[in-house]
């Protein structure tokens, strides 16, 4: 399955979930929030639903979804929590959690590009899984810098979660520790995600 190119505002009411994070789709979806109206779910589509959540948030292919979800079932400890700690430890999302850019597609083309630094080596890879201790840089090209600090610039106040230490004056982000399950800012229930990739 390739990436939802459809209309964002429709999976947003879909899920019941501002996904995407797009000024223009949060007033729409706002807008029409007193009308959504979603029946009654199956076991299964509500397991469904959880899933979908998870993939369309993190921009993820399925097949991307069940290479991550194996990997943490491998993982000692609670699966789901595992699998939301790994995804959270993306290359992309940790760009985009620290405010560095305004979403995990345009994350993505940055790495792709090869303009993203972990500990000074390049990284074009946007599933990379970054680790405590940690350092995210760009490559000190004018033109990377100038369009990181628009993106900061244009996030102005935005508050990162206390796992990544942000330096906006120099654009750099540090991993200070691992995420914990609290610091997953998506309202899911793994828990039903286990039992979709179990049954």
């Amino acid at each position: 399955m390739g990436r939802y190119t459809g209309p964002k505002t429709k999976l947003c009411r879909r899920v019941g979930f501002m996904i995407f994070d797009n000024v223009n789709v949060e007033k729409a979806f706002l807008k029409r929030e007193n009308v959504r109206f979603q029946g009654k779910k199956s076991e299964y589509g509500r397991r469904l639903t959880e899933k979908q959540k998870i993939m369309h948030y993190y921009g993820l292919r399925e097949k991307q979804m069940r290479k991550m979800f194996d990997k943490a079932r491998r993982t000692k400890g609670d699966t789901g929590r595992n699998f939301l700690i790994l995804l959270e430890r993306r290359l992309d999302n940790v760009i985009t959690q620290a405010g560095l850019a305004p979403s995990r597609p345009a994350a993505r083309q940055i790495i792709s590009h090869g303009n993203v630094l972990v500990n000074g080596a390049k990284v074009d890879i946007a599933s990379y899984i970054v680790k405590t201790g940690d350092t995210v840089t760009f490559r000190d090209k004018p033109g990377i810098q100038k369009l990181v600090e628009e993106y900061v610039n244009a996030k102005s106040g935005y508050d990162a979660p206390d796992w990544i230490a942000v330096d906006t004056k120099s654009r750099t982000a540090k991993i200070v520790r691992e995420p914990l399950r609290e610091d997953v800012r998506l309202p899911v229930n793994e828990q039903l995600v286990v039992e979709f990739y179990s049954r």
